[in-house]
């Protein structure tokens, strides 16, 4: 029942944000009483909270698994990247889990330092095998892309752009893998 809650709670978060959708929402959708979603969450704030950690969970392990399936360092390395969710969540809802659930916020967070320790171990795989060159400084290409895709957290930024996460991703991915000089030069 506990899953079901939380599968109802993403649909409801995903069209009203975190603050605008009620509990009573999801005890209609599921055909349940208010009182029997209490036995499993406290509050509508610790069923928030518990979206947040089953969906970067699931983010993580989809991500590993996305990682071990791939046969090239690319392919790794992409998948490193890009987001797996079971629960898509749209920026402006980071925008508020930022501003109204801080200690989540700093479970995202997480997430991402997630990700780049992920990238910085392919990254020195890669130059362990001979795919990558020895002179990378690892430290300094983890800052571009920690600083990168922090910057592609702000949410005018992507709409401006005209662009999701995971395509202002692969943008960052494209020029920082493959560089902005043309083959000839």
């Amino acid at each position: 029942m506990k899953d079901r809650i939380i599968e109802s709670a993403s649909k409801y978060i995903n069209q009203y944000g975190v603050k605008r959708f009620t509990v009573d929402d999801i005890a209609k959708d599921l055909g349940i009483s208010k009182k029997t979603i209490y036995k499993y969450f406290d509050s509508k704030n610790h069923l928030v909270s518990e979206f947040i950690r089953t969906s970067i969970e699931d983010n993580n392990n989809k991500t590993l698994e996305a990682v071990d399936k791939e046969d090239t360092l690319i392919g790794k390395i992409n998948a490193a990247l890009l987001s797996h969710h079971k629960y898509q969540m749209p920026l402006d809802i980071l925008e508020d889990i930022e501003k109204y659930y801080p200690e989540d916020w700093e479970r995202i967070q997480e997430q991402l330092n997630f990700k780049l320790n992920l990238m910085r171990d392919l990254v020195s795989e890669g130059i362990g095998s001979g795919k990558l060159k020895e002179d990378i400084n690892i430290d300094v290409l983890i800052l571009i892309m920690e600083r990168s895709f922090r910057a592609i957290l702000e949410y005018d930024f992507l709409v401006k752009s005209n662009l999701n996460i995971n395509n202002a991703v692969k943008e960052i991915q494209k020029i920082i893998l493959f560089g902005i000089l043309k083959d000839e030069e």
